[in-house]
């Protein structure tokens, strides 16, 4: 039997901690029903996948977040569209070039309503756009939900998040070395 590496050791410790810290009926997450866009043909596919991706832990004031890496411009352009499940203190992390700048996003095909923080390249995290809405089936283009605010990374979790692990302007996380694949 091998050794978990200190990342899968830190990860489970912090699911762990997660499911701890809730009550009972806040650990289950429901999937909720496939609303998919004409473009996102077979949402299982894309939420697992987003489920399965590998992680890196990210503290926050009141909890860990564990979350995947975007740092290729196809995989920005993807993000979570078509995605109908993101767990709490789960999300992606995409990753800008230095300097700092605005970053803006246009939530075509995004299904759940996300909150998004704008972190800049010393960590420290200059907006928060809370429940950004989801982009129902048949939304015109000009009508897409749009999010924006400076920073050199931008983290999306599930709407509510986070408010719930006390992310706001102003705060400080320890985002570790990482640098775009342009």
């Amino acid at each position: 039997m091998t050794k978990p590496s200190p990342l899968a050791a830190l990860l489970l410790l912090a699911a762990m901690q997660l499911s701890l810290a809730a009550p009972a009926s806040a650990r289950v997450i429901s999937t909720p029903p496939p609303t998919s866009s004409d473009e996102c043909p077979d949402v299982a596919v894309d939420t697992n996948k987003f489920l399965s991706g590998s992680t890196i832990a990210v503290r926050a004031p009141r909890g860990p977040l564990a979350l995947v890496v975007v740092d290729t411009d196809a995989a920005k352009e993807r993000g979570l569209m078509c995605v109908v499940r993101i767990p709490h203190g789960r999300g992606m992390l995409f990753v800008f070039a230095p300097p700092d700048t605005e970053q803006g996003f246009w939530m075509k095909n995004t299904l759940v309503p996300l909150d998004m923080v704008f972190v800049r390249g010393d960590g420290v995290v200059s907006n928060v756009a809370v429940n950004v809405p989801a982009t129902p089936r048949g939304t015109p283009d000009d009508k897409v939900a749009r999010a924006g605010g400076l920073g050199r990374f931008v983290i999306e979790l599930g709407a509510g998040d986070a408010a719930r692990l006390g992310i706001a302007a102003g705060t400080k996380l320890a985002i570790p070395p990482l640098q775009a694949k342009e």
